[in-house]
């Protein structure tokens, strides 16, 4: 497996260094002198993308720091990072320099926007959905979904195998872009006014129910006993049914007749598992 510098802070970054641990790469943190400003203002999510503390300091503004820069940097397989575009150019440890003397180096840039009046400028997650056109169709969403940088993390680490698949190149990952891949024209009935895709609350906890195609919907019916919803059902009156059980016992019910219904659960600090399985 690869060998990746991972020089970036905030969210994005770490977050991609986190799934290519995951996928197996050795990660070696490179820290700023000033740090993470994340460490401070959400320290449970900064140790959560850093779960080995361990971290080398440089100061890429010293000599001394560049001279480190570019020792480590012959020695490893990836680079992430995410400064401002030209700031790794301008302390002569750019890709192109780095690469000179590594070719196989796979250099991953992750920057806000390749627009040229955007160039340089500061950005968050909530710019970026802003400046993709993505923000209205996310109501209250971004507040807890951050998708630009949720999707560059992702897009990133794609970049970083495509790399070590041909051995060597630069990518630059732009996050005003990334969520461009959830920007999908709108499925209907999946905006929660059908009673088959919806959330209800149970006497205790709430389930999620998702019989969005006929034969589903059928299914569920069938097992609730209610065929006269097949043709025309209230979501009212569907919310009443589920009233009658907890969450738990829906969800028990729900893999007895193959339905597609869970139990809503609220989110754990897990690691970043990997979503398949090698035979």
């Amino acid at each position: 497996m690869a060998r990746v510098l991972d020089l970036t802070r905030l969210l994005p970054g770490p977050l991609c260094a986190r799934i290519l641990a995951a996928m197996g790469h050795e990660v070696v943190r490179v820290a700023a002198p000033g740090g993470d400003w994340l460490e401070a203002a959400a320290p449970t999510t900064f140790d959560w993308l850093h779960p080995e503390p361990d971290a080398e300091t440089l100061d890429l503004k010293t000599e001394s720091g560049r001279a480190r820069m570019r020792e480590l940097a012959a020695g490893a397989d990836v680079l992430l990072e995410n400064h401002l575009p030209g700031r790794m150019e301008a302390w002569g440890v750019g890709p192109e320099a780095l690469r000179e003397s590594n070719p196989g180096l796979v250099y991953v840039r992750m920057v806000g926007s390749r627009a040229p009046e955007s160039a340089g400028l500061p950005g968050h997650d909530l710019t970026y959905l802003a400046a993709s056109g993505l923000l209205p169709s996310l109501d209250a969403a971004w507040r807890a979904l951050p998708l630009a940088d949720l999707c560059g993390a992702f897009w990133a680490a794609l970049a970083v195998e495509r790399g070590l698949r041909e051995g060597g190149g630069v990518f630059e990952v732009y996050l005003e872009e990334a969520a461009h891949a959830a920007a999908f024209p709108p499925i209907a009935g999946l905006d929660g006014s059908s009673a088959r895709y919806a959330v209800y609350e149970c006497a205790e906890g709430a389930v999620a129910l998702a019989a969005l195609e006929p034969h589903l919907w059928e299914r569920f019916c069938q097992a609730a006993k209610r065929a006269d919803w097949m043709a025309d059902a209230q979501r009212g009156a569907v919310a009443a049914y589920f009233q009658q059980r907890t969450a738990a016992e829906w969800e028990f019910w729900g893999r007895a007749h193959g339905v597609p219904l869970r139990r809503v659960r609220e989110a754990a600090a897990a690691g970043v598992p990997l979503p398949w399985r090698m035979s």
